[in-house]
């Protein structure tokens, strides 16, 4: 978020009527918020580059106990 956008965000949620404090705490939820996303993307990214890996070494495919389900 621009340093404009920010302003007029803070703006908005006071007149909305939250104090500087619940204004200041929000601020610090959405961080972490973001921050949080942004290592789940990191993580997610490494499991699918993994997958990948799998299958590009022959080590997993679609075929992978299909022999062993049986239904009965």
């Amino acid at each position: 978020m621009n340093h404009i956008n920010y302003k007029e965000a803070l703006q908005v949620l006071r007149r909305a009527g939250l104090t500087t404090t619940e204004v200041d705490r929000l601020c610090d939820f959405c961080r972490k918020h973001a921050a949080s996303e942004m290592d789940r993307a990191a993580i997610d990214q490494r499991h699918l580059e993994f997958v990948r890996w799998l299958v590009t070494t022959h080590r997993l495919s679609d075929q992978i106990g299909a022999d062993s389900h049986t239904c009965g």
